[in-house]
C-alpha cells in the first residue's frame, strides 16, 4: 500500500498519487465513487461514464456488464487489503499481536482509502461477485479464525465460536469506521482505543 495515496470522494486521487494511465483505471476509479455515493445499485453504467470522462461504450470495451464493473472494482480493493494483511501479519506470534497487527492494517487501509472501506464494508456485493472475489473474502476470514483459534489454544481468546468472536470483533471495527465517516466520533485516534477495548472483549477471562 501507498502510504501517500488517498481516494477522495469524487473519484480523483490526491496529490502524490500515479496519475491514470488507462481508460480502465479511470473508470475503475469513477465507479468506486460512484458506488460510494449512490450504492452500487443506485448507479447507473452512464453515470460512472459521465465521472469518469468517457463514453458508456468505452466502459464495456473494458467490462461487459454492470456486474463484471462491481466485481472488478470490488477485486482491485479486496486483494490489495488482502495481500497488505498477508505481508504484515504475522501468523507465528502470540494472538495479541497478532491482532494487533491485523487492527493496524484495517486501520491505515480504512483511513487511506476511506471509499473504497466503505464500498468493500458498507454494502452488499452478493449478486454480481465471481469465484475470485468471493475466494478473496474467504481468504481474509481464514487468516482472522486462525488468529483466533491460535489464541484459543493458548488460553489468550475466550472459549467461544470463532465465528461469533469474529463477527463481533470486525462489527466493531466496522463500525467505528463509520462513526468516523458520519462524524460522530473523534478521528483514527479512536480505532486505536477501539482496539483495546475489542481485545478486551475477546480475551480469556483471568482465571
Amino acid at each position: 500500500m501507498r502510504h501517500g495515496e488517498r481516494e477522495s470522494s469524487a473519484g480523483r486521487r490526491d496529490a502524490g498519487a500515479p496519475p491514470v494511465t488507462s481508460t480502465r483505471e479511470a473508470v475503475l476509479d469513477a465507479a468506486l465513487a460512484a458506488f460510494t455515493e449512490r450504492t452500487y445499485g443506485g448507479t447507473s453504467m452512464a453515470q460512472v461514464a459521465e465521472r469518469a470522462g468517457v463514453a458508456v461504450g468505452s466502459i464495456y470495451r473494458h467490462f461487459p456488464s454492470k456486474e463484471a464493473l462491481g466485481n472488478a472494482v470490488y477485486l482491485h480493493w479486496k486483494r490489495r487489503v488482502v495481500e497488505d494483511v498477508e505481508r504484515e501479519v504475522d501468523l507465528g506470534a502470540p494472538a495479541r499481536v497478532a491482532f494487533s497487527q491485523l487492527w493496524r492494517v484495517l486501520t491505515r487501509f480504512a483511513t487511506a482509502y476511506p471509499d473504497a472501506f466503505a464500498f468493500l464494508e458498507h454494502q452488499q456485493h452478493e449478486e454480481y461477485l465471481d469465484g475470485e472475489s468471493r475466494a478473496l473474502s474467504e481468504r481474509m476470514t481464514v487468516i482472522a479464525v486462525d488468529v483466533l483459534v491460535r489464541g484459543q489454544r493458548a488460553g489468550e481468546v475466550r472459549a467461544t465460536e470463532p465465528a461469533v468472536l469474529l463477527a463481533l470483533a470486525y462489527g466493531a471495527f466496522v463500525g467505528v469506521d463509520k462513526a468516523l465517516r458520519t462524524g460522530q466520533a473523534a478521528p483514527a485516534e479512536l480505532f486505536v482505543e477501539a482496539e483495546a477495548a475489542v481485545w478486551d472483549m475477546l480475551r480469556a477471562p483471568s482465571p
